[in-house]
């Protein structure tokens, strides 16, 4: 019978005029009751839900409807883990903004800005330069506190030799971008160089290993064996990737539990590093796709590091 969106009052004039000259037909609803008495009208029986975005309390709800639910989490997670041609260069022009708008942040780093600072300068950015605004929550994190994966961005200010950690993405057309740099701000210690370099061969390695029809898991194992032959196993502590798409985390996942085979047309990231308490963390993290059977990374950046301070970005050419 054709495709129909239903969606409230806030955005049924938006969803009309953005669907209808696609075919699709926009109804008023009313949220899931109008949702269950459309499908009887219908004579439907049976309802394809994705399981995994529904809450226990409204799964409890539905089954008062009298409809036959069945799971299609694994069917939408198929069709949504490989992108169009148009949603790769939605994801591709995100990435672009992503990292021009990283880029002129660098100049605004300095001692004595706040992690807070440097964040809201990045995401003043992003829009200036096209995006609607962040993909999630940016992460900077300044000297110890890049060692917490995901620590949440604070008031904490810069002091010389620290590094700087940033994580972030902005979204084009409903489109994520993902991306993680870790600079360094001031003179880094030969311990901090040495740890950088093994995460960048790791992310290099897996860059060089990945291919159609390698699993998630092999691809996270290469990133994890180069850091373990190093020292720094147990410092990784977390998978290589997931997948991006209008979501920040989606499939397919590149983990050592991942029952994915990476395929063309999949983007997923490319995110090893280590985290040293008390001391310093370190992510590499690219936003990166399979295109003819190939690795091919959306950003342009050599991930070499950066070194701030005195008002220069330089990059550390051997390490």
């Amino acid at each position: 019978d054709g495709t129909e969106f239903s969606v409230d009052s806030r955005y049924y004039s938006a969803a009309k005029k953005k669907l209808s000259p696609k075919g699709i037909t926009v109804t008023l609803g009313g949220g899931y009751q109008s949702f269950f008495d459309k499908a009887k009208e219908r004579g439907y029986k049976k309802v394809g839900i994705d399981f995994t975005k529904v809450t226990v309390y409204d799964f409890e709800y539905f089954k008062t409807s009298g409809l036959d639910f069945v799971d299609i989490s694994g069917e939408i997670r198929e069709i949504t883990a490989k992108k169009t041609e148009r949603e790769l260069s939605y994801i591709q022009k995100a990435c672009r903004i992503a990292e021009k708008s990283w880029k002129e942040t660098l100049n605004f780093i300095e001692e004595g800005v706040t992690e807070t600072d440097v964040a809201n300068e990045l995401e003043y950015r992003f829009k200036k330069n096209g995006a609607s605004g962040p993909s999630f929550d940016t992460i900077v994190a300044f000297g110890k506190n890049a060692a917490v994966p995901h620590h949440e961005t604070g008031n904490t200010k810069l002091k010389r030799d620290q590094c700087v950690l940033m994580d972030f993405g902005c979204l084009y057309k409903g489109y994520c971008s993902d991306m993680t740099r870790t600079m360094f701000y001031g003179k880094p210690s030969d311990e901090f160089i040495k740890a950088y370099s093994a995460v960048w061969l790791a992310h290099e390695e897996a860059a060089r290993f990945i291919k159609d029809g390698v699993s998630g898991t092999d691809a996270d194992a290469i990133a994890r064996k180069v850091l373990e032959e190093r020292g720094y196993g147990k410092y990784f502590t977390h998978s290589l990737g997931h997948g991006i798409g209008v979501n920040i985390h989606e499939y397919p996942n590149l983990s050592p539990r991942s029952e994915w085979t990476l395929e063309n047309n999949m983007v997923f990231s490319n995110e090893p590093g280590v985290y040293i308490d008390g001391k310093f963390g370190i992510r590499i993290e690219d936003s990166a796709c399979l295109s003819g059977g190939e690795y091919k990374s959306f950003m342009k950046d050599d991930k070499k590091l950066i070194l701030l301070g005195d008002g220069k970005i330089r990059k550390l050419k051997t390490f």
